[in-house]
């Protein structure tokens, strides 16, 4: 019996097998399985497009946005290098001020100081001579 059994299922898998070969030949020489590749690409590339097409506008306004503030700092910059130009003139015209006031201060001239540790004659000592006591005095 179980012999029986399994003829019938390497039957069964043996018609199962032969039905798919001949929808597979059937399907190749047919060229369907090309026109279904060919919906699936085009649908894939639609998708794709997509993608890429609202990928591009973000870019798109990204970038002239940036180009809006390039413009807007290189026409700034021209008026800041000027400002900076006249910020420094009236720096130096200030610092010129404050040399001329420091060249035109002379102090007056201090008594020479001797260094420390410098060769010379030092000063004389005084010394106190102790008298000796006479004999006989009270």
């Amino acid at each position: 019996m179980q012999k029986n059994r399994k003829k019938m299922d390497v039957k069964k898998l043996y018609m199962k097998v032969r039905q798919a070969q001949t929808q597979f030949r059937t399907i190749l020489q047919d060229g369907s399985w090309m026109d279904d590749a060919k919906k699936y690409v085009e649908r894939q590339g639609a998708e794709m497009q997509k993608l890429i097409h609202g990928d591009l506008e973000k870019l798109r306004t990204f970038v002239e946005h940036e180009r809006r503030e390039l413009n807007r700092i290189q026409k700034e910059f021209p008026k800041e290098v000027t400002r900076w130009k006249k910020y420094l003139a009236s720096q130096r015209k200030e610092l010129e001020k404050l040399l001329t006031g420091v060249r035109g201060f002379t102090p007056k001239k201090a008594p020479k100081r001797r260094k420390a540790g410098a060769k010379g004659v030092a000063p004389k000592k005084r010394t106190v001579r102790k008298r000796a006591e006479q004999p006989g005095s009270v």
